[in-house]
């Protein structure tokens, strides 16, 4: 799923496209993707377009978000360590931070790495329509590198 997501980021991202999955659907199948890949890549993307959006303005900030040891198994230290620095720095604010738990969450597997920690955060941006600063940008993307090594 890891190989869709960058694909669609590569594809979609930069130009601000946010296509409807059937329009994404067929995309990934031209692009070669098996369709059992397809499949899942999209009912993540359907769990991402659901989550609340809520008003961001009105997030409280100086409360403490501790894990379940679900979610800490998931994320590992590196990845929880990751979204504590971007809220710390007032890059997240709650609400996002709950939007990409939630959405690695829906990820089956084990503990997410954190490039691909990383590639969650920026889907999760994109999908919901959040703009990103330069340094975030640089951040995620790793400066010119690949996206997951």
């Amino acid at each position: 799923m890891y190989d869709i997501l960058i694909f669609v980021y590569e594809t979609f991202f930069s130009s601000g496209v946010y296509p409807t999955n059937a329009v994404l659907q067929n995309r990934l199948f031209a692009a070669g993707f098996e369709p059992e890949d397809v499949e899942q890549a999209l009912a993540w993307l359907e769990v991402v377009d659901e989550l609340p959006r809520g008003d961001l303005a009105e997030c409280r900030v100086d409360s403490l978000r501790c894990l379940s040891d679900d979610e800490f198994d998931k994320l590992g230290q590196e990845g929880w360590g990751f979204l504590s620095f971007l809220e710390a720095s007032g890059i997240l604010n709650p609400v996002q931070r709950e939007w990409i738990i939630s959405s690695g969450m829906a990820i089956e597997g084990g503990t997410i790495s954190l490039d691909r920690l990383k590639l969650i955060t920026l889907t999760v941006f994109w999908r919901q329509g959040q703009p990103l600063d330069v340094l975030l940008m640089e951040e995620l993307t790793g400066d010119g590198e690949p996206l997951v090594h």
